[in-house]
């Protein structure tokens, strides 16, 4: 029989609330913030999503075929700075501290175009930077098992890093995590450490799921694009587009070299 942690079993029920509970979060490594955006400013959100959508993606988009449910188009205005919205500086202080910062903003979605499952996975190991992130959630609709919502495999975060990068085998394991799929509404967020182990299942309902997926950190990572609140507490920083050039040799580039090499061989 598999052991569970006894101190995430105990706390597992607690991890949703309009209040953020710091030790819970720490146990779980996933906490639901209810209604802690304004209606007023999600309605502002949701208008220029619908509008967007009408006007751009309604018909067709680029999906991203390594990663289909991540929205490829450039962001509207207001839904590209979403993460300035104090509610969520409010929580990430208890998490970082007093001086917080952006590592990556952008949109995660299943519509008609990318309605499949996600498997199992953790985020820390497609991250550059230092480890201590976490991801914000944000959804523009409703969000539910029906439509893909997300399923947390609470207190998985304890084992850190596991050495690689793609779908977690959670057979493999002597022990196990208890799984939650939380509903959320437009108001909601959902903050979850990025190595906590996380996957979605398909959109049978064919209502589209919405939502924004914005990585934060403390301030003093060099892979920092914009404040959310405080001061920057570092002098360095760089760029994380197109990684691969800081290496002369890596596993990336000979997984290149592989798939280019095959591709003369077939041709």
């Amino acid at each position: 029989m598999k052991k569970t942690l006894a101190s995430v079993e105990a706390v597992v029920d607690q991890i949703a609330s309009d209040t953020f509970n710091p030790s819970v979060f720490k146990e779980t490594g996933v906490f639901v913030m209810r209604n802690a955006i304004a209606p007023a400013v999600v309605q502002e959100w949701q208008a220029e999503w619908q509008a967007f959508y009408d006007a751009q993606l309604a018909e067709s988009r680029a999906v991203n075929k390594a990663n289909p449910v991540s929205l490829t188009e450039q962001l509207p205005p207001k839904l590209a700075v979403m993460y300035k919205e104090p509610a969520f500086a409010k929580v990430c202080k208890q998490i970082f501290g007093e001086h917080v910062a952006l590592y990556n903003h952008r949109f995660v979605i299943k519509d008609k175009f990318s309605p499949n499952k996600v498997f199992l996975h953790q985020d820390s190991c497609y991250h550059l930077g230092n480890l201590n992130k976490c991801s914000l959630f944000v959804p523009l609709s409703e969000v539910n098992a029906d439509n893909g919502g997300m399923t947390f495999y609470a207190g998985s975060h304890k084992l850190g890093v596991l050495g690689d990068a793609g779908e977690i085998n959670p057979d493999s394991f002597d022990f196990e995590w208890p799984k939650i799929t939380p509903e959320l509404s437009p108001g909601d967020f959902v903050i979850m450490n990025s190595a906590l182990w996380h996957e979605s299942g398909p959109n049978v309902s064919g209502i589209n799921r919405i939502m924004a997926d914005t990585i934060v950190q403390p301030a003093d990572d060099p892979t920092g694009k914009d404040l959310l609140c405080g001061e920057w507490q570092t002098e360095i920083f760089y760029s994380t587009a197109n990684y691969i050039r800081f290496f002369a040799n890596s596993r990336v580039l000979k997984l290149i070299k592989y798939e280019k090499e095959r591709a003369a061989a077939a041709a």
